[in-house]
């Protein structure tokens, strides 16, 4: 049971949820840390310690998300899957930095509380986007009006589930 859950790739989607949340446990202390770093250590304004802070935990997230979470050949150049991420990223930083914008540089509330509340939004955009995305070819095929060589099936990296 540990290793359907943890270990052998998967297309259940409440699995995948589960090694989702992991991913965020890891990568949403790096970027609440860095947010906070960046703010109250070297004094950056709330946006800009965001931004910064959201990017590195991206990173991460990414690496641990296409290992180990939505861990299948899409049948597309890494380098697109990658592409496609970072852009669902980006929205979501999107997301955020106008958040704690409205937040706390126009209602004054806590820039901690501000992330804190943008980051359960963006945790649901993240995980149903990047779901689609490994998941459901014919999303893109409809929004870029082009195939990216995506096969009409996807399978696991593995045939175990």
């Amino acid at each position: 049971m540990f290793k359907k859950y943890l270990i052998h790739p998967t297309d259940h989607a409440g699995i995948q949820m589960l090694r989702y949340c992991l991913v965020v446990a890891i990568a949403a202390p790096i970027d609440l840390g860095g947010y906070i770093f960046f703010k109250s250590q070297l004094h950056m304004y709330v946006v800009l310690a965001a931004t910064l802070s959201f990017t590195i935990s991206l990173i991460v997230n990414y690496f641990l998300s296409v290992l180990w979470v939505f861990d299948r050949d899409t049948g597309r150049q890494r380098h697109i899957d990658a592409i496609a991420f970072g852009i669902i990223g980006f929205i979501g930083l999107g997301i955020t930095d106008l958040v704690i914008w409205t937040l706390a540089s126009n209602f004054g509330i806590n820039y901690i509380a501000a992330k804190l509340v943008a980051f359960v939004i963006v945790f649901f955009w993240s995980f149903g986007a990047r779901r689609a995305l490994f998941h459901n070819p014919e999303i893109w095929q409809k929004v870029f009006k082009h195939r990216f060589d995506a096969p009409a099936t996807l399978k696991p990296k593995s045939s175990k589930t």
